[in-house]
């Protein structure tokens, strides 16, 4: 056994003794550092009476696990007969917890747990902090008062047109308990959300849409507060969905839009835009904006969320307001709306799923004006262009806010598998092989995006590269994991290739649940796990330029090598 390993067993034999104590088992009690001790935990905003003491250990808080998971939505069974806790999120993420056993599984992924699940005597105690903020909640412990707080996270706010107005929807980890009032001056909403933390990209986001001018979010003594700071007046509705862990919010404009209640079509000389229509490309989109004259147009990006925003200046919006919902994996809504009047404003708004290029270009009459996003931004050639019978999706892992795995030289999971990807892409580009690139950049892509991104671009496989992670420092070699039947030959020869290019040890490949692979389970797709960060020798392997080359070189001929195994075999 590895020390870690050993130490954790140590750790859980501390625990067993200290479970026996509480118990008033005659068990010799040497000076543990395992105390049996009475604790408070309060779960978005209400206490929880815990069946029996909690260990302290370490700093860490092990609890009985009845009763902690319900105000927060989670579903949790223990099976005695498999000593097995299972727990399910509303969101649907699953995680599984033995005893002895250093390593959750989480969707799937194996995470390194500080100490595993207790159960003895009749009891099953858990690591309450990890548990949760693995979960996506929010932990506190308080030694002094020896109070645990549990929090649901507010993980998302966004808005999207709503009649004449705007619906703020509030998405948190949990059951939100969520309360409104109006304050003036300036006029604003004001959303009270107890028993809530708020992680948020920006404290401030930008919206100048509608009635709305900005939203920010404020740690309060109960939770957090969220401020809506209007444009002008407006009447709101809350609707709290505890079951669906959100909250919406819908703001009309307290008067008309000031185009409609004028009822002014504009001097003689200004253009008026009579609507706005989005055409999916390959890749991207296009969005065609009609007129009765040329457009004067001044463009902007916002973020949090990412947003093209074009000001038509000195322009009339005969509709007042449009909405068109896209939901393309790119664009996720177009919005449109007199913006202001005196002087007249039109304010055209695309919202994206995640940054990307943009080009505003004058369509091919004088009245048309086309905005093209994504890929179709980088010219028709690049958009439309033909694309060979097989499309490599590369995704690699993690990014942005997400760094991943992180070594003991601080070299990061998300940086050095970029750099991989980018020499694979090389590679594959060399044998006229088309490629699409789930990340070129260092940005968060969220996963349930990964799979729309490649499927936008064709994609016939699927590889995501990782780097791998554990918390024994002498772990090494690299894996390879698949989901489908039709994806285990691509896994076995990307293993066995990378295997020999980087001289490190082949560890197997397995099934495994992870998301990318089952929304790609259509296509072969595989996640590569080409070294660990976590072992010193292989961390500074995953650094090295030269080496990150032979890695993208293994899972090259790996691909290489499978494709030709499927040329031989087809009729």
């Amino acid at each position: 056994m590895h020390s870690r390993l050993r130490a954790r067993g140590a750790v859980c034999r501390i625990l067993v003794v200290a479970l026996a104590a509480a118990a008033g088992l005659a068990f010799p009690l040497t000076p543990a550092r395992g105390q049996a001790v009475m604790v408070r935990v309060v779960a978005d905003g209400q206490d929880v009476p815990l069946r029996g003491n909690a260990i302290i250990q370490d700093g860490v808080v092990m609890a009985p696990y009845q009763g902690l998971f319900e105000p927060l939505g989670i579903r949790a069974v223990w099976d005695p007969r498999t000593e097995t806790l299972t727990l399910t999120t509303p969101a649907g993420d699953e995680m599984r917890l033995h005893p002895n056993d250093p390593y959750a599984s989480v969707n799937g992924e194996r995470r390194p747990i500080p100490i595993p699940l207790v159960a003895v005597f009749g009891r099953v105690l858990i690591p309450v902090q990890w548990v949760f903020d693995t979960l996506g909640d929010v932990t506190a412990y308080d030694a002094g008062n020896r109070t645990v707080t549990i929090d649901a996270q507010i993980t998302n706010i966004a808005w999207r047109a709503a009649g004449d107005g705007l619906e703020v929807q509030i998405d948190g980890t949990a059951p939100l308990h969520a309360r409104a009032a109006r304050l003036r001056a300036p006029d604003r909403v004001v959303v009270d959300i107890d028993g809530a933390a708020a992680r948020l990209p920006q404290a401030t986001l930008e919206v100048h849409e509608g009635p709305l001018a900005t939203i920010s979010a404020v740690a309060v003594r109960s939770g957090t507060q969220i401020v809506l700071t209007l444009e002008g007046p407006a009447g709101f509705r809350l609707a709290a969905d505890g079951a669906a862990r959100r909250a919406l919010l819908t703001l009309t404009p307290g008067s008309q839009p000031p185009a409609a209640a004028a009822g002014v079509p504009g001097s003689p000389g200004e253009p008026r835009i009579t609507g706005v229509d989005y055409q999916r490309l390959d890749g991207g989109g296009q969005l065609v904006i009609t007129s009765t004259r040329p457009l004067v147009l001044t463009q902007h990006v916002l973020r949090a969320p990412d947003r093209i925003v074009l000001d038509a200046q000195g322009a009339v919006f005969v509709p007042v307001k449009q909405a068109i919902d896209v939901n393309d994996g790119l664009v996720v809504q177009v919005r449109a709306a007199q913006f202001h009047k005196a002087p007249d404003i039109v304010r055209v708004v695309v919202e994206l799923a995640r940054p990307a290029p943009f080009a505003v270009r004058a369509g091919p009459e004088p009245t048309q004006t086309f905005v093209a996003v994504g890929d179709a931004a980088r010219g028709p050639a690049s958009a439309a262009g033909p694309r060979g019978p097989v499309v490599v999706a590369i995704d690699p892992g993690h990014g942005g806010s997400d760094p991943g795995a992180i070594g003991p030289d601080g070299v990061r999971e998300k940086d050095v598998v970029l750099a991989i990807a980018r020499d694979l892409r090389s590679l594959l580009a060399e044998r006229h092989i088309d490629t699409v690139m789930v990340r070129d950049d260092d940005e968060f892509v969220p996963l349930d995006d990964r799979a729309s991104i490649a499927q936008r671009g064709g994609a016939t496989l699927f590889v995501s590269i990782h780097a791998n992670a554990s918390v024994d420092a002498a772990a090494n070699g690299v894996q390879t994991f698949y989901y489908s039947v039709q994806s285990l030959p691509l896994a076995q020869a990307v293993l066995e290739e990378l295997s020999r290019a980087s001289g490190l040890t082949p560890r197997g490949t397995a099934q495994a649940r992870f998301q990318v692979l089952l929304d790609n389970r259509q296509i072969p797709a595989i996640l590569v796990e080409t070294a660990f960060v976590t072992n010193p020798r292989e961390e500074q392997m995953l650094r090295n330029p030269e080496t990150q080359q032979l890695f993208a070189r293994g899972i090259f001929e790996g691909i290489r090598r499978y494709l030709g195994a499927q040329q031989s075999n087809a009729p």
